[in-house]
This record gives C-alpha cells, sequence and structure tokens, in this order.
C-alpha cells in the first residue's frame, strides 16, 4: 500500500477525528491513507474531544478558521461553513476536521464533542455514490473519508481556493482503488481463504439498504434492488 501513496500538499489543513477502535484495528484506514498522503494534516484518536489538548489549541487559535465536515440536518439552512469556499481577506488559515469513524461512532463523537457541535458545517454534495466496492456503506450518500477530503478538495478547487486537480484526485485515491482491486481479486481466487465461491462484492450502485430488524442492532444489510419493493 506505501508505494502507492504520494505526497499532496494543500492550503486547507485537514485534522482527522479518529475514533481508537479505527485507529486500533484498522491500519489501513482510508482516514490514515488521506493523512499519510498530506504532510500538513494530522490524525488525533479519540471518542469525546472535548477536553483534548490539540483540538482545544486549535480552536482557540485566531490564526486559523476552523470548520468542521459533517451531514446538515435535511432543511437546514446554509451557515458559515459554507464560506469555507470564499477566500479569507484576514489570511487565516482554513482547518477542516473530519471525523474518521463508521457512522455509528461518529455519531456518539459528534454527541459527547459539545466543542465541535458548535463549529460552521461544511456538507458535500455526494453525487456520484462511493467506490467503497468492499464494504457496505449504511446508505448509498455515504463516503469513505479518503473520498470525501477528495470531494471536499475538488470544491475548493472548483470554486477557486485550492489547487487541486483531476490529476490529484487521481494520486490520492490510487492507493484505495489499489486496496479495492486487492480485495476483489482475493475474493475470486479460489486458492484464497477469503474466495467468495457463491457471489462476488456488489458494486455499490447495486446496493440498496435494507431497514434493519429491530433486533439488528447496528448492523445495515444491503440487498439487491427489488422493483417491487420500496424503500421508506
Amino acid at each position: 500500500m506505501c508505494a502507492h501513496i504520494t505526497t499532496l500538499r494543500t492550503r486547507t489543513r485537514f485534522v482527522f477525528l479518529t475514533h481508537p477502535k479505527e485507529a486500533r484495528k484498522i491500519k489501513n484506514g482510508t482516514g490514515r491513507i488521506a493523512h499519510l498522503a498530506m504532510p500538513g494534516s494530522e490524525l488525533l484518536v479519540g471518542i469525546d474531544f472535548r477536553e483534548h489538548p490539540r483540538v482545544r489549541a486549535l480552536l482557540a487559535d485566531p490564526s486559523l478558521r476552523c470548520r468542521l465536515l459533517y451531514p446538515k440536518a435535511p432543511g437546514a439552512p446554509m451557515d458559515a461553513g459554507e464560506d469555507l469556499l470564499d477566500d479569507d481577506v484576514s489570511g487565516r488559515t482554513p482547518v477542516l476536521f473530519l471525523l474518521d469513524a463508521t457512522w455509528p461512532f461518529a455519531k456518539k463523537m459528534m454527541r459527547l464533542s459539545t466543542n465541535l457541535q458548535g463549529l460552521p458545517r461544511l456538507s458535500l454534495k455526494v453525487g456520484r455514490p462511493s467506490e467503497f466496492a468492499i464494504k457496505h456503506q449504511p446508505h448509498p450518500a455515504c463516503l469513505g473519508t479518503i473520498e470525501a477530503v477528495d470531494r471536499t478538495l475538488l470544491a475548493l478547487a472548483e470554486a477557486g481556493v485550492e489547487q487541486y486537480t483531476e490529476e490529484d484526485s487521481e494520486r490520492l485515491l490510487r492507493p484505495f482503488r489499489h486496496m479495492n482491486q486487492l480485495a476483489l481479486d482475493a475474493a475470486a481466487d479460489p486458492n484464497r481463504v477469503s474466495y467468495r465461491s457463491q457471489r462476488g462484492f456488489k458494486a455499490p450502485t447495486e446496493r440498496v439498504p435494507r431497514r434493519p430488524s429491530p433486533t439488528a442492532g447496528r448492523s445495515l444489510l444491503y440487498r439487491s434492488p427489488d422493483p417491487e419493493r420500496s424503500l421508506p
């Protein structure tokens, strides 16, 4: 994986707030890959960041313009987070916090980290679905962390406040796509323990979320599209 990671320098500083389980369990998590690709980024591990010394220092630094990349409630008005797409005449450095975790964990981190709740939010127009072919997202609009970084940088570049090209996008996503392909190849190889003899991974566009049963806990399963049934 390391051979596919190349350095990208951006004006916006990304701060990855990574859940401990994500940090311990997954060494090739997409947030960590994005962090390794951007020397100016930071990766901080925790659940509740109210008293995290580094987060508090960043939020208190008057030379920084801190924002949070996180979905807004449906129908919520545009707020000051959108000014991340505008040049800051004060010269402050834009800082963007991202929660790097599964969606259930990210919601808990957001609920506990009250110092993040008041930050202006930047929310993405997702557009095309995630390329995370080997992971079932809880909703077609969900993206891997590295994909969220890529879409954000493309939006900032379109607004003229970042220098980020399609070539840069390809370089950032290269290790992510390579990781997906390695897993797909392993699933198709009958000589590997990960071989899937019955069926392979469905394409992200073929996955439709199914309403979980009351006993399903946090699990969200996917099924093939069924024109006879409608989703809520």
